[in-house]
């Protein structure tokens, strides 16, 4: 499995886009060619998320006047409209299976919770909001993908609808509390300190970022999905079944992007 993960202006897609393209080159050059690396990439399947951070560190984030350039809804087709250009030249590099995540529930995680003066038994209701105005516009865009690109089997995971299980029906304790001291409007965990030992009773590790308990879950639930509302027109199980028509073949094949 090939993952793709838009971070702020540390690792952006773009930049993902040419590690991979680099990649890809030198597949190309071991296998003998392009076309058989772009064979061999067909067969592989690509996990893609980004978005978080263009609302958390852009949009709503301190020092950035984008919230007064575009309204929620213009920011939202923006970014899917450069996501697309960004999921054609993966395309086009040989990526075939791809799962796009969408964004989870941003408006509920620790940190912008305190933030923003939501209490504990709400969220921020304009961040999920707005996740739900960028998830909307991606699941327009991939349809239109697979329909343009010959061959493309882009498929949607329901990020958001997964996100929106009851964590306590789940074994979770601690659906608020990280397992880590975070400081005061912060995300990452205080310097020095240690994590709790009972991370597994935790939904989040710090500020915004699950536990391994939670995204474990959360991943066997986009593999093999519990509704057909959590992933279509496959879930990831099914993805790895669906056959490429322009691939001979590869059992072999798996690389990791980070």
């Amino acid at each position: 499995m090939i993952l793709l993960y838009g971070k702020g202006q540390r690792y952006t897609m773009d930049f993902q886009l040419y590690n991979h393209k680099i990649i890809a080159s030198r597949i190309a050059k071991e296998l003998g060619g392009a076309d058989v690396a772009k064979k061999y990439l067909g067969q592989c399947i690509y996990a893609v998320e980004t978005g978080y951070n263009d609302y958390l560190n852009n949009y709503y984030g301190e020092g950035y006047n984008t919230s007064n350039i575009y309204t929620p809804e213009q920011f939202s087709q923006l970014l899917v409209q450069t996501y697309e250009i960004q999921l054609e030249r993966l395309y086009n590099e040989g990526a075939r299976k791809v799962a796009v995540f969408g964004l989870i529930r941003i408006g509920c995680m620790p940190a912008y919770k305190q933030i923003f003066g939501a209490n504990e038994s709400s969220c921020v209701d304009k961040l999920n909001h707005a996740a739900q105005l960028f998830n909307n516009e991606l699941q327009k865009a991939l349809p239109k993908l697979n329909a343009n690109l010959p061959g493309a089997k882009f498929t949607y995971i329901n990020s958001y609808e997964i996100d929106s299980e009851n964590y306590t029906d789940l074994g979770f304790k601690f659906t608020n509390k990280s397992c880590c001291d975070v400081p005061s409007d912060q995300i990452p965990c205080a310097a020095l300190t240690y994590p709790c030992l009972n991370r597994d009773e935790h939904v989040y590790w710090d500020g915004a970022h699950y536990t391994e308990a939670r995204a474990r879950i959360f991943a066997k639930r986009a593999y093999k999905r519990q509704f057909p509302v959590d992933a279509y027109p496959y879930d990831i199980s099914e993805l790895a079944k669906v056959p490429n028509d322009e691939a001979d073949g590869c059992s072999t094949c798996g690389s990791k992007i980070l």
